[in-house]
């Protein structure tokens, strides 16, 4: 087969909505197995600012006989490379105008799944680079930096009347983060998120003036305008470039390399810095969720740049939840339900994305699922939506029924003492503080049969307290659960200490006898 039999394919990234990138493929059709194919490519490109990774290894439980590498490369140019996993030595050869640097690999040990061994690949990168004119070098974060600072110069002026209107907005607001938290609001509810990455465009932002004139914008343009309009009421800003999403890999801070797929805003206040991720719709200003936490980035700068690195969002503040529920227990074990929610930071997530895109069905299919243990039918509800500065919170009350809250025996009924399970989605940054307050009533006459318990449990990387007490309104149950996990546990570690946690709660279980 040759190029004219492949068939040519528009590429899309999970990025973008116009990209005039193409990619052949080739579909292997009605043959008999075993086959053998062998593939020759050429790539060929206009710019050496990106150049791809090489992987001797393409994929999990691949065996590898032979795999080899050679870069070509004038010499005046300039090329850098960083080995992992590579056991094999290069060869290098250098003439007047040209190097070759070659590798050689046999037999290459299959790789595992969930493996921890580091995967081979040789990061390439260049040390001076050209983009449609544009050249600077890669020897150093600042030259990368100086780079990104010549593609955005003047991008974020603003026109005349859009710059009044900007310093209207914040008019008496005496808050430098107040002033922030306006004009990030405006953003988000007058820009729409259309990503288009057609040739420099990729990396260079669209001008504010055309953003303003289109209302929508990608992750650089909705940024460059943010900036714009900062700038138009005195408030300093930096964009910053990111790798942003699940596949993200550490940077080697001595090995600059164009590693970065998504830009944002670094903004120093005097109290403190703050990040906007302006593709965001609805988190308040300073709050960007998992998606650029706790990575590190480039800061431009107007001539040049330096690392920084993303907020953790570790504190309890941002990974809070608090309930109290008020559950009256029916003499068939069913119980009716009064409760109240508070979910802070990360928990309160995925209700503002409920209360913002669902449907009323959805809307109840998941409060009934989220809002408690099993058996939960809601009948009413109220959610509220609020910011605690950066921190994002819901609020909600809601009463229903729980059905079968209670096992019942011919003289007890065994109630759970923690209701919900623990989950690995509560721990996206591996802390969480969970506190729940339960007070139980009867329609029968009841008691506590153990008369009220304390229980602590202080573990590496959790705590769990236990109170119970009979009390003249009914039983009152409270429960505080604090996580603490290394910032680096691996999502198994998670599922295996949430497992251990879950089979702790079974173990206390409250018993009452009934007296009538």
């Amino acid at each position: 087969m040759r190029l004219r039999d492949l068939q040519s394919v528009s590429y899309q990234d999970q990025y973008s909505l116009y990209d005039d990138t193409q990619i052949k493929i080739f579909e292997l059709d009605a043959v008999s197995l075993p086959v053998r194919v062998e593939i020759s490519m050429q790539r060929i490109s206009s710019s050496n600012f990106f150049i791809e990774n090489w992987y001797p290894i393409m994929d999990y439980n691949q065996k590898v006989r032979k795999a080899k590498l050679e870069l070509k490369y004038p010499g005046i140019i300039g090329i850098r490379y960083k080995e992992q996993a590579i056991n094999s030595p290069k060869s290098e050869v250098k003439d007047n105008r040209d190097n070759t640097l070659s590798w050689k690999l046999e037999d290459l040990k299959v790789l595992q799944v969930g493996t921890d061994e580091p995967i081979p690949v040789i990061e390439i990168a260049p040390q001076r680079f050209s983009l449609e004119g544009y050249t600077s070098n890669m020897d150093s974060w600042e030259g990368l930096a100086a780079f990104i600072a010549k593609l955005n110069h003047q991008k974020e002026t603003l026109p005349l009347n859009f710059s009044e209107e900007v310093k209207q907005m914040v008019e008496g607001i005496e808050s430098d983060y107040e002033k922030v938290s306006v004009l990030y609001n405006y953003l988000q509810k007058n820009y729409r998120y259309v990503a288009i990455s057609l040739g420099i465009g990729g990396w260079m932002p669209r001008p504010a003036t055309e953003v303003i004139a289109t209302k929508y914008g990608e992750c650089k343009a909705l940024s460059t305008l943010m900036k714009g309009m900062l700038s138009a009421i005195g408030i300093e800003s930096q964009y910053t470039l990111v790798f942003a999403g699940d596949d993200y890999r550490p940077l080697d801070r001595e090995f600059p390399i164009n590693q970065f797929n998504h830009a944002m805003l670094r903004v120093p206040l005097k109290e403190e810095v703050i990040w906007l991720e302006c593709t965001n719709s609805f988190l308040p200003a300073g709050f960007s969720g998992d998606f650029t936490m706790n990575r590190d980035v480039l800061v431009v700068t107007e001539k040049g740049g330096f690392l920084d690195r993303t907020p953790d969002f570790r504190e309890p503040a941002y990974n809070s939840i608090e309930t109290i529920y008020d559950i009256e227990l029916l003499g068939n074990g069913d119980a009716r339900l009064k409760g109240l929610s508070k979910f802070s930071g990360f928990p309160s997530i995925d209700y503002f994305l409920l209360e913002e895109r669902g449907q009323e069905k959805q809307k109840r299919d998941y409060l009934n699922r989220e809002l408690g243990g099993g058996g939960v039918l809601i009948h009413n509800y109220t959610l509220e939506k609020s910011n605690e500065k950066e921190i994002p919170v819901t609020s909600i009350s809601f009463d229903g029924i729980i059905q079968r809250f209670g096992q019942q025996t011919a003289k007890r009924i065994i109630l759970p003492s923690h209701w919900k399970k623990l989950d690995p989605t509560m721990l996206p940054t591996g802390t969480l503080n969970w506190k729940e307050e339960y007070m139980i009533r009867s329609e029968r006459t009841v008691e506590l049969e153990s008369n009220g318990s304390k229980i602590k449990i202080e573990s590496e990387f959790y705590s769990y307290r236990l109170e119970s007490i009979l009390t003249t309104d009914g039983i009152k149950i409270s429960n505080q659960l604090e996580v603490n996990l290394p910032t680096e546990a691996s999502q198994e570690e998670k599922e295996k200490l949430v497992a251990t946690i879950n089979q702790e709660f079974l173990k206390h279980q409250l018993l009452l006898r009934k007296l009538d």
